[in-house]
C-alpha cells in the first residue's frame, strides 16, 4: 500500500468516519461494504488516512487512488478489514464493560 501508506483506524479517524457520512459505529459494523459503493469506499479510506495528514480531503484520496489501476480495489479490501478491526479493538471492551457493570 505504498501509494497512499499505511491506513490506521483509531478514536479521531472513527470520529471523522461518522461524522463525514452520518453513520452510526452499529450500522457499520452490521454493514456488508461494496465497493461499488465508491464514495462510502474512498470516505472509509479517506478516514483511515487522516492519521498521516489532518487537512486531507475526500477527494485528494480520489485523485491517489487514480494513479494506479486496482489501487482502489486494494485499499478498500484494506480498509474495510483494518475498521471492522478497530470497532471491535475499541467498542467490543466498552460493551464488555458495560454487562460486568450490569451484573
Amino acid at each position: 500500500m505504498s501509494k497512499i501508506g499505511e491506513l490506521k483506524y483509531g478514536v479521531n479517524a472513527i470520529r471523522a468516519l461518522i461524522k463525514a457520512t452520518g453513520r452510526t459505529p452499529d450500522q457499520f459494523i452490521g454493514e456488508n461494504f461494496s465497493a461499488l459503493d465508491m464514495e462510502l469506499g474512498t470516505t472509509i479510506i479517506w478516514a483511515g488516512m487522516l492519521w498521516q495528514n489532518k487537512s486531507l480531503t475526500v477527494d485528494e484520496v480520489g485523485d491517489l487512488l487514480d494513479a494506479e489501476s486496482g489501487l482502489y480495489a486494494e485499499a478498500f479490501g484494506e480498509a474495510a478489514k483494518k475498521l471492522i478491526e478497530a470497532f471491535n479493538r475499541l467498542l467490543v471492551v466498552e460493551a464488555k464493560k458495560e454487562e460486568k457493570v450490569k451484573n
